[in-house]
């Protein structure tokens, strides 16, 4: 008899873990993602689906239309070149790049994993639930409310502030500031076209643009639909508290915004001007962790591999993370907690050391080391790596050793 479904456990109900519990669901299983918050002011700037990640967001039946994500694809038309074009990725890599607005893609993904006509028995998703605390071995979590729920494998999925990465790892790791920050936030785009000095941004209405002067960078880019620009200023912290230099989604201004600027040229004041709602995220440093995985729990994203934005590949490894392990957790797997943790550690195996790579790249300007161009060699290391078949084929040889040992 086929083992029966597994009853997997998401802590963190964000980008991550809803696709993972997408992913887990679709491979046959009984998921229950618990999340400390209600969703009820979903809130957030946008992020870039490089060709690695928008692979297995279709994958996963995920409606670019829906999400509303804008594809890369703008020709260079600016005679001062701040713009990044990338053409020809979806004929290299076989998936286009899309820009998009997290809460568009965080819809999408919430949709697909709790909808009643998908693939396997919908995602249940318990908002306003924090966790307290993990039992590996049984895996098994605590809610704040003193409740326990039993499952056979738990996924950390609670992003860069994870309240159970401490009972996997068992012991604290904390992030240390790295003296960057970066203000960031969204603009109409409607507002921008009635400003005619920033034709720079209008006419390239489907280009990422990069001004970078003396160890400060604006970044831009369209999405949902190209109503909305999506707007940072990365640059060195004048905060010197370690405290308050830690503390995410901190309020700023865009009169701080224009001061930290205030020698870039009028056209890109101009468009610092348009700020609204600006907030100010510290980059944080996350050495590569010991192990993401203890028993029958794991972590993923950025709970277990957070990384400064520089080659735009947060979320893509979260997404490689999601697609990996469900893969390797197809149905009839059994809830056996030998075979469990045996399939966490091929987990681990096959993503820590990319992960783990790309997230050195990623963090060098906070070591301070110079920022990694994406040329031809690293743009085909990001995003021609297929994670879904790396996954099936480690997983088809484990069971090929695994009958060669019961044939013995």
């Amino acid at each position: 008899m086929a083992a029966p479904p597994l009853h997997v456990i998401v802590v963190g109900a964000g980008l991550v873990g809803l696709a993972a519990g997408l992913a887990l669901r679709r491979a046959g299983h009984h998921v229950d993602i618990y999340e400390r918050s209600h969703f009820a002011h979903e809130v957030g700037a946008a992020i870039s689906c490089s060709p690695n990640a928008t692979r297995i967001l279709l994958s996963l039946r995920c409606d670019p239309k829906r999400f509303r994500g804008v594809e890369h694809l703008q020709d260079q038309t600016d005679e001062d070149r701040p713009f990044v074009t990338n053409t020809d990725l979806k004929s290299k890599y076989g998936a286009p790049y899309y820009m998009c607005h997290r809460v568009d893609l965080h819809v999408e993904l919430k949709y697909l994993a709790t909808e009643t006509d998908g693939d396997g028995r919908p995602c249940v998703l318990h908002l306003g639930t924090g966790v307290s605390a993990l039992d590996s071995e049984y895996a098994s979590i605590t809610l704040v409310d003193g409740t326990v729920v039993t499952g056979d494998l738990v996924i950390g999925a609670d992003g860069i502030n994870s309240s159970i990465r401490r009972f996997v790892l068992e012991e604290d790791i904390n992030p240390r500031p790295c003296g960057f920050s970066c203000f960031r936030t969204v603009i109409p785009f409607d507002e921008v076209a009635r400003h005619p000095s920033l034709s720079w941004v209008t006419t390239n209405p489907k280009a990422m643009g990069l001004v970078w002067h003396e160890r400060r960078a604006l970044v831009l880019y369209p999405c949902r639909d190209g109503t909305l620009l999506n707007f940072a200023g990365n640059h060195p912290d004048r905060r010197t508290n370690e405290e308050v230099q830690l503390n995410i989604n901190a309020p700023s201004s865009k009169e701080d915004f224009l001061d930290t600027f205030s020698d870039y040229a009028p056209r890109y004041k101009e468009l610092i001007n348009l700020s609204r709602d600006v907030t100010l995220w510290p980059f944080l440093i996350w050495d590569s962790l010991p192990t993401w995985v203890n028993q029958r729990s794991c972590l993923i994203g950025d709970a277990a591999h957070a990384m400064f934005p520089m080659l735009g590949q947060g979320g893509a490894q979260g997404f490689e993370d999601i697609v990996t392990l469900g893969i390797l957790f197809p149905l009839g797997t059994s809830k056996d907690s030998g075979t469990i943790a045996s399939r966490l550690k091929l987990f681990e195996s096959l993503r820590k050391p990319r992960a783990s790579e790309i997230q050195d790249m990623s963090n060098r300007i906070g070591k301070g080391l110079p920022i990694l161009r994406i040329d031809d060699e690293l743009e085909k290391q990001l995003y021609g790596y297929n994670a879904a078949d790396v996954a099936r084929k480690a997983l088809a040889a484990e069971l090929t050793d695994i009958k060669a040992l019961l044939r013995d």
